[in-house]
């Protein structure tokens, strides 16, 4: 493996000693965020002036410091994220890791050289979501947690922007950016960077008592795998870990790549002892998906931590070779080398004139020890490192020494930083038209369930493709297709096919619900509907997807009916009126751990059946959970949004059908004709 070039080694910081930790340990690359905007909220983070000096002493070191803006922002903090994307780039920050598509247009408008990583939260699965990111100025995708070897391989084949993957650390059993249920519950949006973790919980199942908690990531198993890929960053998760366990972690992955080889038994341990859930998972990334992956954090876990020994050691400093030269009758002269990453820094100072010798003559050793004092700079040297050529009999102040010492070391400081002009253009906000509708859409789960008065009262309605081909739905103009959340690579030509079989049955409609089907429906002649996963909060990320050429545009059900109102946008804009949202997208079936099913994966036909599983939570809470495509899961909110009593100013009306029968479906209809109060258990926006 000695021609294959190294991926860049990505670590976690949450505080300050934690990024010193990281940076000590061999981190190539450092991700942190400031106070506001960043998706773990209630990690330290960094202030402002800790921040610039933070990105100011990586750049120094030649260590890459990736800053996290990675949330979904409202219209009114849009600008205020943009002033923290001027403080961070202007301090010399290597990339903003982002979410929210708004915020990104703002800061390549304002910042057009500025490097944009898109993070995890976008849900980037393929190279189709590749393309389209790189169309919207993102020069890196963070993968998705759940993805496999083979889709890897592809993805770093076709990708035309750089792939960051996740090696290590906590997975979430929802797919990141897909997951609403800590908000809609608890209050604590996950895409606010406040989740709850409700996966963490226990709920009442025949099969297992924690069937959404998963074992956490570790791929050291796998590092001969990777390295052939050309993945470009191996992330580590842990922004709310303590600098030991960064540390730790950081320096094993470290040998590894730099060994070229995965990692030991006893080295897949230490990681354990610095933290595990039952111990670690591969189950995505080998498709091996089953009950194996699923883990608590146990009191022997607790107690490995608690005794895990780590030396633990901060900060980094730059060797440096120094040459003196010390002559009566001439200024001292001093100069320095570093060699950083492959690349030599040079600089050379002139001090006082050195004078001959009355009584004492300064001797080079004496000039080489006060040489040696380096102090509280990045800059380190040994003995042999410090080369003193002087006079036989001459004499300087030893403070004239330290003089020239101070100015080297800022000289070379100056070069290694690289510092370059700052901008502090004057941001304009755009205005926006409301374009008003009052057309009624729906998404119905399983075809069985839509009627007549549904095909007559709805504008448009999507059921999944698999449901349109089966249904007899072709001489319904108005009927289209819903596509799955969630592709890889493999998947691809599956679902292409799947979308062409539905066009040729007439259907003209695509209700998207990831940025990869873009392109796969508008080349197929069809007519681009939002969906609410798309995340839209603001009135500049919903300017993203009419560039797209969309129709319309569901509004995140995280904001407000009020918010979702004043949101412009130039297509028009909906917002859940009725129905149980999905508030986790799942890889993993949980649907077989809940009912103890035994019968191998690739053979269980238990959800063929197209009928709902319900999870039940320690407060008898139920939760409709549906099969998607493949084995993967929904899960669906407990209680419906119920809005068909209130004025929406402007806004279309969506509709979510999950597990209601047929005179539910109509029922509810009734009800929004005459504007009726709700009965039950619901959910406002």
């Amino acid at each position: 493996m000695a021609d294959i070039k190294l991926p860049e080694l990505l670590a976690p910081a949450g505080s300050l000693q934690a990024l010193e930790a990281a940076v000590a340990a061999g981190a190539d690359a450092v991700y942190f965020g400031t106070k506001n905007f960043n998706a773990r909220a209630s990690a330290d983070n960094f202030g402002a002036e800790e921040i610039v000096s933070a990105i100011k002493r990586l750049k120094t070191l030649g260590v890459k410091s990736n800053i996290t803006m990675n949330t979904q922002l409202y219209e009114g903090e849009l600008f205020d994220a943009l002033h923290d994307a001027e403080l961070v780039l202007n301090a010399g920050a290597d990339a903003i890791i982002t979410a929210d598509l708004g915020l990104a247009s703002l800061i390549k408008k304002y910042f057009p050289e500025a490097e944009l990583h898109a993070s995890t939260q976008v849900c980037g699965e393929n190279t189709e979501n590749a393309k389209i990111l790189k169309s919207l100025g993102f020069s890196r995708m963070v993968a998705a947690r759940e993805i496999t070897l083979p889709s890897l391989r592809k993805l770093c084949e076709s990708s035309p922007i750089e792939t960051e993957i996740f090696v290590h650390g906590a997975l979430c059993v929802s797919h990141s950016g897909a997951c609403l249920m800590s908000s809609v519950i608890g209050g604590r949006s996950g895409n606010r960077g406040e989740c709850a973790q409700p996966c963490r919980l226990p709920y009442k199942c025949r099969g297992c008592e924690y069937p959404l908690s998963l074992k956490d990531l570790a791929l050291a198993s796998h590092i001969e795998d990777i390295l052939p890929l050309g993945v470009a960053s191996l992330k580590v998760e842990g922004r709310l870990k303590s600098p030991e366990y960064v540390y730790g972690v950081i320096s094993v992955y470290r040998k590894l790549l730099d060994e070229g080889r995965n990692a030991t038994k006893d080295e897949m341990e230490y990681l354990a002892s610095l933290f595990s859930r039952s111990g670690f998972t591969n189950g995505y990334f080998e498709e091996k998906i089953s009950r194996s992956m699923l883990g608590v954090r146990t009191q022997e876990n607790k107690s490995a931590s608690r005794t895990a020994q780590v030396d633990v050691k901060y900060g980094k400093k730059l060797p440096v070779k120094m040459y003196a030269r010390l002559f009566a009758g001439e200024p001292i002269k001093l100069s320095g080398t570093v060699l950083r990453s492959g690349e030599t820094f040079f600089a050379e100072v002139l001090g006082s004139v050195a004078e001959e010798a009355r009584t004492s003559p300064v001797s080079a050793d004496r000039v080489r020890e006060n040489l040696l004092k380096l102090g509280t700079t990045i800059f380190e040297a040994e003995t042999g490192d410090v080369t003193v050529e002087a006079g036989e009999n001459v004499m300087i102040p030893m403070s004239a020494v330290n003089a020239v010492r101070r100015e080297l070391c800022e000289r070379l400081t100056a070069l290694l930083d690289g510092k370059k002009e700052e901008k502090h253009p004057i941001y304009n906000r755009d205005k926006f038209p409301l374009v008003r509708s009052d057309k009624k859409s729906a998404y119905f789960v399983y075809a069985s369930s839509l009627t007549q008065k549904a095909l007559a009262y709805f504008d448009d309605i999507f059921v999944p493709p698999d449901e349109y081909i089966v249904g007899g739905l072709r001489n319904y103009e108005n009927v289209g297709v819903a596509l799955q959340p969630v592709a890889f690579d493999t998947e691809l030509p599956t679902v292409r096919e799947k979308l062409q079989k539905c066009v040729s049955l007439g259907c003209k409609k695509a209700l998207i619900t990831n940025l990869w089907q873009v392109d796969m429906a508008k080349n197929l002649g069809m007519k681009l509907y939002g969906d609410m996963r798309l995340n839209v909060w603001n009135p500049y990320s919903a300017a993203i997807y009419e560039k797209l050429g969309f129709k319309s545009v569901i509004i995140s059900p995280e904001l407000s009916a009020s918010k979702a109102s004043r949101l412009g946008a130039g297509i028009a804009r909906g917002i859940i009126a009725y129905g149980k949202i999905p508030v986790m997208t799942l890889e993993k079936c949980a649907i077989r751990d809940m009912n103890a099913l035994t019968v191998p994966r690739e053979k269980c036909t238990f959800c063929d059946g197209k009928k709902f599983s319900y999870l039940k939570d320690r407060t008898d809470t139920v939760f409709p959970v549906a099969r998607e495509a493949g084995h993967r899961n929904v899960i669906f909110n407990s209680v419906p949004i119920y809005m068909l009593d209130k004025e929406r100013a402007g806004l279309f009306s969506h509709f979510v059908f999950t597990d209601e029968k047929p005179f539910e479906v109509d029922a509810i209809i009734e009800c929004a004709r005459e504007k009726s109060a709700p009965r039950g258990k619901f959910k406002r926006i």
